[in-house]
């Protein structure tokens, strides 16, 4: 018995990187993988669709398992084809988790019309992988029927960071990306506390404590620069992101807590609980609420938040987030607690 998981090719940015590190972290588990390019599948016929499928899944053998990262991004026909197949030409032989890292019709307005196609596929897997305990609750209100649901939490990040840099306290709060769909420049206080944009057209409409930094594409010196100190921002004004942040994980709280700094992110937030309880970073409604309390805190403060984002680096660095949910839902399908 083998156990596959796949990988996605061709997808630039956050979305493939996340896939194919969560493929390596299964390759260090002994699974298989299976590489999947991203292509405008429109172009196939079904014929060409069903040769494609084999070239993917030539490797899988009856009794095995395959965790299929969820989505491809080519489309809801591209995913469910291949499970209905698998599911098709092996029957319960081949046991299939679906590992759903992102939900296409929640991501994007006006795509709400995939959800029972995407529901239906979620129900023909063995056990499914999601983000959240919020999004675990919500796909089961959409329909989700499957019992083994198991939930990741943290995406993880196996990136070194330079030890000898110990963070220091600053009123400062940096935010990697590009702020377009979040709307924070708009909202953020004019106060002391600066906020450190990396990645964003400067603007001049905008307080004078906020300042542009170029984007930085390597992510060792990223992570080296907001070790320096401060907090990480995980924020979004719009309302449609903000839902989406309630249910799915974002790669920038691991990308501050990987560097060693702690994080602000609005209380509805997916891992709000987690944050809340290890005490990796502050939960506010509102910014200018999170400013005050930074404006307000002492250095004491401070390093009882670096001394508890400090434990959770070496988890993150190793992945064991997604080895600790990939092992559970292997397990799952096999014991009943």
């Amino acid at each position: 018995m083998r156990v596959h998981i796949t990988s996605l090719y061709g997808m630039m940015g956050v979305v493939g990187v996340s896939q194919r590190r969560t493929a390596e972290i299964g390759r260090q588990l002994g699974f298989n993988e299976l590489g999947i390019f991203r292509y405008p599948v429109e172009s196939d016929t079904d014929v060409e669709l069903s040769k494609r499928y084999d070239g993917i899944s030539a490797g899988i053998g009856s009794g095995d398992i395959v965790i299929y990262q969820s989505p491809t991004f080519n489309g809801t026909k591209f995913d469910d084809y291949f499970i209905t197949n698998l599911r098709w030409r092996y029957g319960q032989s081949v046991k299939v988790i679906i590992f759903v890292e992102d939900i296409v019709p929640m991501m994007y307005q006006g795509n709400e019309y995939l959800f029972p196609q995407v529901i239906d596929m979620y129900n023909k897997a063995h056990a499914l992988i999601v983000a959240s305990e919020n999004m675990k609750e919500y796909l089961i209100e959409k329909g989700v029927v499957n019992p083994k649901i198991y939930v990741q939490n943290l995406w993880d990040l196996p990136e070194k960071v330079d030890i000898s840099i110990t963070p220091k306290f600053m009123k400062r709060i940096s935010f990697t990306g590009n702020d377009g769909k979040f709307g924070i420049m708009d909202a953020f206080p004019e106060s002391d506390v600066a906020l450190e944009v990396y990645g964003s057209d400067k603007r001049e409409d905008v307080p004078q404590n906020i300042n542009f930094n170029p984007f930085i594409s390597d992510e060792h010196v990223l992570l080296n620069k907001l070790r320096e100190g401060g907090f990480g921002l995980v924020w979004a004004e719009n309302e449609h992101v903000r839902n989406y942040m309630h249910y799915c994980n974002s790669y920038k709280v691991s990308t501050y807590l990987r560097a060693g700094i702690p994080v602000i992110a609005h209380k509805s937030i997916s891992c709000a609980k987690l944050l809340e309880k290890n005490h990796w970073g502050i939960l506010a409604d509102t910014l200018e609420e999170a400013v005050d309390i930074i404006d307000n805190m002492s250095d004491e403060e401070y390093q009882k938040y670096i001394e508890s984002v400090g434990k959770v680096g070496f988890l993150l660095e190793n992945g064991y987030f997604t080895k600790k949910v990939l092992n559970e839902a292997i397990y799952g399908l096999y014991v009943d607690d």
